[in-house]
Order: C-alpha cells, then sequence, then structure tokens
C-alpha cells in the first residue's frame, strides 16, 4: 500500500494505526475473555445492547465488529468496521456502526463524519438518522436531533425502535438541561 505524503495520507496513516492498536486490545481482551463468552457468540443472538449479529448480507467483519460492540469495545469493532468500509465503502450500515463506535469512543468529528456518510449512501436509514440524532444530543445541538427525529416520524409507522429510541433521548435530553 502506497501512504500519500500530503494531509490526507497522514489522516489515513493515522486512523490505519488507531486501528491496528484496537485490533491488538481486541485480540487480546477477545482471547482473555473467550471462556465467558464461548456459549452461543456465533449464534446469530443480541445481548443488552439489542444489536444482532445475524443477517445474511451481513459480511464476517461486521459480524465481528458487531460482536465487539455488543460487547462495548468500541474501540476494537473500528478494526474489522475499517476493513468493511475498504471493502465495501458504498454499505451504509458499516458506516453507521462505525459511526457509533466512534460515537462510543468520544470522537465526535469523525463519528459525525461517518453519519454522513451513512445519511448519503441511504438518506433514510433509521440506525444512523437515530444514533446522529443522539450525537446531536451530546453536541448539545437539541433541535438537529429534533429534525431527525421527523424524519423517523415521517418514514416509520408501526413498531419503530429507532424513533421510539431517539425521542426517548430527546426527552431524557429535556428533563436533564430544564
Amino acid at each position: 500500500m502506497n501512504i500519500k505524503t500530503n494531509a490526507e495520507g497522514q489522516i489515513f496513516h493515522t486512523l490505519l494505526m488507531r486501528v491496528f492498536m484496537a485490533g491488538a486490545l481486541a485480540i487480546l481482551i477477545a482471547s482473555a475473555s473467550t471462556m465467558s463468552f464461548a456459549a452461543g457468540s456465533d449464534s446469530g443472538s443480541s445481548d443488552s445492547s439489542g444489536y444482532s449479529t445475524a443477517g445474511t448480507n451481513n459480511s464476517k467483519e461486521l459480524r465481528e465488529a458487531i460482536k465487539l460492540i455488543n460487547r462495548n469495545l468500541f474501540e476494537a469493532a473500528l478494526v474489522p468496521l475499517a476493513l468493511e468500509t475498504m471493502q465495501n465503502p458504498k454499505n451504509a450500515d458499516a458506516w453507521n456502526y462505525t459511526g457509533f463506535a466512534l460515537r462510543k469512543s468520544g470522537r465526535y468529528d469523525e463519528s459525525m463524519a461517518a453519519y454522513d456518510k451513512a445519511l448519503a449512501l441511504d438518506p433514510e436509514h433509521e440506525g444512523a438518522l437515530e444514533y446522529q440524532g443522539e450525537l446531536f444530543l451530546t453536541l448539545k445541538q437539541p433541535d438537529k436531533a429534533k429534525e431527525n427525529l421527523a424524519k423517523l416520524k415521517q418514514q416509520c409507522s408501526f413498531n419503530c425502535k429507532e424513533r421510539d429510541d431517539l425521542m426517548r433521548a430527546i426527552n431524557a435530553y429535556n428533563a436533564a438541561n430544564k
């Protein structure tokens, strides 16, 4: 791989190094915790986070990232997500999960860029609208979060988890910021 010497290349190199370090950490953590997660780890079920690893269209990298996210290993999840977004740059789900993992890692600017990419690929991506709305709340931009909620209300009808979760987050934000 030829790393560019310009600013874009330096940013890519920095991100690649972060991803490598997070991957090494993930391997150490995963190998230390294999016993506790062995039962049902490939079952396609979801844990309390609600992210299912099932899905016939999900790549190996995306399934691995979701497993790491379910274990709250957000930095480590960026390793398979980086591979997925490089191999499949038009995968809105991968960009959405990248935004989520970055947001949970406190990397808000990068998170916003990932959500923007997911929504550029799929403007009605319910997960990206919800999570970007939650990022807006973190950034103290509730009006933008409400715009995302309005989009979700328009496109969701029954049993819309993303709409309901963002509505709860906005209500909690409003209650905490009276």
